[in-house]
């Protein structure tokens, strides 16, 4: 449990920041994709983390967004 303002500004903020940082951690000169490990590599764990939010946002909830497990609880989709 978090106060609202570190778990809705800080955090978010923190996060948003290093994204507006990553372009000028990367010095490399080269526009090569093999040459530019670094921010391939920042690019596909940034993706990655989304994409396992997405997952866990649709099929790990339940009723009232619940955190629930779906081979426990069945799938759980409202309109």
């Amino acid at each position: 449990m978090f106060h609202p303002m570190v778990a809705g500004v800080t955090i978010p903020g923190m996060g948003l920041f290093a994204l507006i940082l990553a372009p000028y951690t990367d010095r490399n000169p080269s526009n090569k994709p093999e040459n530019r490990k670094f921010a391939i590599s920042l690019f596909t764990v940034f993706l990655m983390f989304w994409a396992v939010l997405v997952i866990i946002g649709s099929f790990f909830r339940g009723p009232g967004f619940n955190f629930v497990f779906p081979w426990q609880e069945g799938l759980f989709f409202e309109l």
